[in-house]
């Protein structure tokens, strides 16, 4: 692929999966209709709990035990097919890739390393598999259920979802611009880990000539910089991930505080009873969950993109 290649150019190896991703989409689709049901069961769950009401608390946690085994069978279904189509999506463009090497001109492998071929068919290819995986398995479904929370947060108190969604936008761009930062770092690490693994295969081809030569210390000093400027470029990643998480929550932190705030104002108002709100706080914690998952998704979509510019 062209370093101009995107996700796009994956379609074709995810269309003879498609029967599988669309049964694994079923199988989300009916995991995250429960999230809304299971904030309304712990606002019903207080409210007894409050009246010291034991048979409805007991008829509850029926209902609820209920809920949770078809909630847990659909969870299966979904991370069991979407492994399923992943490692096949995998398995085919290893195959695709493998196959056109076999057909390059021998000048191309003369100047071609044979670490950097070996490490595009390997981790490259690996780190892709991981991504279709993520974008179905775990991105998706977390954008569903920040849909479907969303939905019942509104149903719940409209006045409450508006104050809780104007720091949203900000987290966004806060998001795509640690985002971009990390594409960057993570091409940088996948060039010297394939230079490093390149060096490796001269190194141990040669090691005859080199302890003829004595020029053992001198491939002890080749080996340490490439090893030290893979340390840099992943650890400079690893920094701006850090930070971008500590931002995140920080803003998150304060959204919650703001949320309390307005909450016992509408309660104050008789606009919300003190069970809706104990539905509606636990829908805001449903939410900060995928928050985290779509922020860390999108830092390795980002390094997975590189991946699919390699390839």
């Amino acid at each position: 692929m062209k370093k101009s290649a995107s996700y796009l150019q994956l379609i074709p190896y995810l269309r003879p999966q498609l029967s599988i991703i669309i049964s694994a989409i079923i199988c989300t689709l009916i995991f995250t209709a429960f999230w809304p049901i299971l904030a309304w069961l712990a606002g019903q769950m207080a409210n007894y709990i409050g009246q010291g009401n034991i048979a409805a608390i007991a008829q509850l946690a029926g209902i609820s035990a209920v809920v949770f085994l078809v909630r847990g069978t659909a969870q299966y279904g979904q991370d069991a097919l979407m492994a399923k189509a992943a490692l096949k999506i995998a398995l085919q463009l290893r195959k695709i890739v493998y196959q056109h090497l076999q057909k390059l001109s021998l000048d191309y492998f003369a100047q071609a390393k044979t670490g950097d071929l070996a490490y595009r068919l390997t981790e490259d290819i690996d780190r892709i598999g991981e991504v279709i995986n993520k974008l179905f398995h775990d991105f998706l479904p977390c954008i569903l259920q920040l849909i479907v929370v969303l939905s019942y947060m509104i149903y719940l108190n409209w006045q409450l979802t508006v104050a809780a969604l104007i720091i949203t936008p900000l987290i966004a761009v806060i998001i795509g611009f640690f985002g971009e930062k990390l594409l960057k770092f993570a091409y940088r690490s996948q060039e010297k880990i394939a230079n490093l693994s390149a060096l490796l295969s001269e190194v141990l081809g040669g090691i005859r000539l080199i302890q003829a030569f004595g020029a053992e210390e001198y491939e002890v000093n080749r080996f340490m910089l490439e090893a030290k400027q893979n340390y840099q470029a992943k650890y400079t990643a690893e920094k701006v991930k850090a930070f971008q998480f500590v931002v995140v929550g920080f803003l998150q932190a304060m959204s919650i505080i703001f949320l309390f705030f307005l909450g016992g104002w509408q309660i104050a108002q008789k606009n919300l009873t003190g069970s809706e709100f104990i539905s509606y706080v636990t829908a805001v914690a449903m939410l900060i969950d995928p928050v985290g998952h779509i922020t860390s998704n999108f830092n390795e979509f980002k390094q997975g993109e590189a991946s699919v510019e390699r390839v």
